[in-house]
């Protein structure tokens, strides 16, 4: 079953292949729901975290699984929201600094898959190329 929204735009930013198999490709994408880096910068140190959503229904999103029925029942085309969440961490407290939204297609081409990546707004430190680069490492 094509899990498509319609409200996934006609433009993207960056299309990509890799050589890896769709339902792979889907399982390794859901398996990026949750996970949570850390890093540092001269502001301090950072916690990332990244959520998964797949398209349902056609107009709306919902929480991915990593269940085996769940990912073996989705053909051709998957539309996802990466929402990716930067935590300024302190002594003090956790203090939410930034929050960037993604919109991501893979296509079934066979041995390979096909994605587009799209920026919901433009502010922030990641971009689209920092997202391929993230999905790329994930599908390998």
């Amino acid at each position: 079953m094509r899990r498509v929204s319609y409200q996934f735009p006609n433009r993207c930013d960056i299309v990509f292949e890799h050589s890896v198999p769709f339902s792979q490709a889907v399982r390794s994408i859901c398996r990026m729901d949750g996970k949570q880096t850390n890093f540092r910068t001269d502001r301090g140190l950072f916690k990332r975290e990244i959520h998964v959503e797949i398209a349902c229904d056609k107009t709306g999103f919902e929480k991915v699984s990593t269940d085996s029925e769940f990912i073996d029942e989705i053909s051709e085309r998957a539309d996802f929201i990466l929402r990716i969440n930067d935590t300024l961490l302190k002594g003090e407290g956790r203090y939410p600094t930034a929050e960037y939204t993604f919109l991501l297609r893979i296509d079934d081409l066979g041995s390979r898959v096909e994605g587009f990546i799209i920026h919901q707004g433009r502010d922030g430190e990641i971009d689209a190329l920092d997202v391929k680069n993230l999905l790329k490492g994930a599908l390998s």
